[in-house]
């Protein structure tokens, strides 16, 4: 989902972040993640809500990379004002393509067309925004490979070495590829993840903590308070009611 705030002034929680967003600010949020919007001034906000498979099932070497595309934007954006003007008639024609009366096959094709210009845009103007790459030329890639196995695999695989395996590369490699392109070791990216998966399911399910624990692939419950105590600074019961009270 792509939310483009054009007035007033909002916060929104993704994923536990609490984000400041002004006119001007495009939220992607992904599929798996939880969201919630906060108090804030008057604000309006345009929201454009797809399933990946439309940018998937497109034909051609270009259309089977904008998933990728999508995953290299941030979560928050800043747009100055002709990439936000870019987007609003953007926004616009699809919503009145959306009501045409056409052909299936022929509709979704336009929508596509639309999608996928839209966030060839959107990556343009984020990498103009990112300074130089000091890391090797694959370091990008190879790290979207290992998010998405991450993503697949984080209630199985906790260790580093089950990622370098089926990624054909060394413990060594991936750590610095992880390191160079997320600021943190491999490891500790694991960690991240696991703690946010468990995060998710204490505060948006109502799943007993053992539960949990097994299905994040913990063999006992103790072992997944220590590892979530040393991630969180607390217990998931405690994580839990204090989130609640938040809410």
């Amino acid at each position: 989902m792509f939310v483009h705030v054009r007035r007033g002034k909002c916060r929104a929680v993704v994923d536990f972040r609490h984000i400041e967003c002004g006119a001007g600010s495009l939220l992607t949020i992904r599929p798996g993640q939880v969201h919630r919007f906060g108090p804030g001034s008057r604000w309006d906000a345009n929201l454009l809500l797809f399933r990946p498979e439309l940018l998937q099932a497109s034909q051609g070497e270009e259309r089977l990379q904008m998933p990728e595309l999508i995953d290299a934007l941030p979560g928050h954006l800043r747009l100055d004002r002709s990439t936000g003007r870019f987007l609003a008639d953007t926004l616009a024609r699809l919503e009145e393509e959306c009501a045409l009366e056409a052909r299936q096959p022929l509709l979704n094709w336009l929508l596509q067309s639309e999608l996928a210009t839209l966030v060839m845009r959107l990556h343009i103007f984020h990498t103009e925004q990112q300074p130089p790459a000091g890391a090797s030329a694959d370091a990008p890639e190879r790290f979207r490979l290992f998010k998405r196995l991450l993503d697949a695999k984080v209630h199985q695989w906790h260790h580093v070495s089950r990622y370098a395996h089926a990624m054909g590369c060394s413990e060594k490699t991936l750590t610095r590829v992880c390191s160079a392109v997320a600021g943190v070791g491999a490891k500790a990216f694991i960690a991240s993840r696991l703690a946010l998966e468990a995060k998710r399911l204490l505060v948006h399910t109502e799943m007993p903590i053992s539960a949990i624990a097994q299905r994040l692939g913990f063999d006992e419950a103790t072992n997944f308070t220590k590892f979530f105590r040393s991630i969180e600074g607390c217990t998931p019961g405690d994580f839990r009611r204090r989130f609640d009270v938040s809410l």
